[in-house]
């Protein structure tokens, strides 16, 4: 709030409506036998349109955020599921899956929709950082060089992104990492084999999660240049060079 002002309290209020959304909404939709993949999606768009509008008001950047982020996390989703149908993943990764699953035996819960919700909702914090990041950027670029037209300004969000692109994926990859680190120093001291941890469906979600999100960053950002792109450039020409 000292730092930041009305867009700290902004920030911390949309905090607090995505933790409302995911524990009020989301969670409670799930154990109510709703659709997963449903909920899951409308959770993400919520917060997406939620937090941009009250970090950064109803603008063309905005905007440009939110269709960009909403991209990304399209992408993470579709990898997901490419991925879970192509590694036969069955959502049972521990002992909480399995408690899950049993809770209403008539109607179970998909475990697998489980890890599609997880991995997007994990993937939306970043994607939505990067969107911000390269929208921000091109929108402060487009105000200082007016006379840009749309293919300078969106090679020029390549570049950013390609700066930014690094530092996220490590990002969530590490998150994952720290958040699996027991379990990892729990099979290693049993010297369990690389193929075996591999083979373990609780590390091979991690790795998907860790892959899917960071291939979701990949894509946010030539979709957010473009759209930034587009909503920014002088109305001239189309597609001006100028």
């Amino acid at each position: 709030l000292f730092f930041g002002g009305k867009k700290g309290f902004n920030t911390i209020l949309s905090l607090a409506l995505t933790c409302g959304a995911v524990f009020f909404v989301f969670v409670p939709s799930i154990l109510s036998g709703h659709n997963p993949y449903l909920f899951s999606c409308l959770t993400c768009l919520y917060v997406i349109g939620m937090t941009l509008s009250l970090v950064s008001g109803f603008s063309r950047k905005s905007l440009a955020s939110a269709l960009g982020c909403a991209g990304g996390v399209l992408v993470a989703g579709l990898m997901t599921v490419l991925m879970g149908y192509t590694m036969k993943l069955t959502g049972f990764l521990d002992d909480d899956s399995v408690y899950v699953y049993l809770m209403n035996p008539d109607q179970p819960i998909d475990l697998k929709a489980i890890i599609f919700a997880a991995n997007i909702i994990g993937a939306l914090g970043a994607t939505m950082d990067v969107a911000m990041s390269l929208s921000s950027s091109l929108h402060e670029l487009s105000e200082q060089a007016p006379d840009l037209g749309f293919r300078k300004l969106f090679f020029s969000g390549i570049r950013i992104g390609q700066d930014i692109m690094g530092t996220m994926a490590n990002t969530l990859v590490l998150a994952y990492i720290g958040g699996s680190l027991s379990t990892v120093l729990l099979f290693l001291s049993y010297q369990a084999s690389l193929l075996q941890l591999l083979n373990r469906e609780l590390i091979v979600v991690e790795l998907l999660q860790a892959l899917s999100g960071s291939i979701g960053i990949l894509f946010t950002i030539p979709i957010s240049a473009f759209i930034a792109s587009v909503l920014y450039r002088k109305q001239k020409e189309p597609f001006s060079d100028s």
